[in-house]
């Protein structure tokens, strides 16, 4: 039985939480607005009440960025597709960005918000079906263990 391996674990973690940030993000995205349609006649001191500004849009940017570059940045180096998922990845990163500044109206955001997380999840499944297909080599992808055969 092949022994497991710490960093490829980590690695897998970091894009299945990058599928799962992305996927949050759509949700908010897609759900959020229908009810917030609502919410001003059902609770208009709702956005008081829960703290609700533009800022929750730049922390979560925050939290996705890193985990993202970090989970295909790896990828640069362990297999040969690194670079182009990499690249799209900065593409929904760059979108994202975008959209979470707050330059263009509401409905500009959602839809450059929403594109640029769709790219970075695919390029997250991607990473990790590239990942999974190349296998483990120790040397390549860890350099940690320089006296085992598999």
């Amino acid at each position: 039985m092949p022994e497991k391996n710490p960093i490829a674990d980590h690695r897998s973690k970091l894009d299945a939480t990058g599928v799962g940030l992305s996927a949050l993000c759509i949700a908010h995205c897609l759900f959020l607005p229908a009810a917030a349609a609502a919410t001003p006649m059902l609770v208009p001191e709702a956005g008081e009440l829960f703290g609700l500004s533009h800022d929750w849009h730049l922390i979560l940017l925050a939290i996705a960025a890193p985990v993202s570059l970090i989970g295909l940045g790896w990828s640069v180096r362990t297999t040969g597709a690194g670079w182009p998922i990499l690249l799209i990845g900065l593409l929904g990163l760059a979108l994202m960005a975008t959209g979470a500044s707050h330059v263009f109206e509401r409905s500009i955001e959602t839809v450059l918000t929403l594109t640029g997380v769709t790219i970075l999840a695919g390029a997250h499944f991607a990473n990790w079906r590239t990942r999974a297909r190349a296998g483990h080599v120790h040397v390549r992808d860890c350099g940690l263990c320089d006296d085992h055969d598999h």
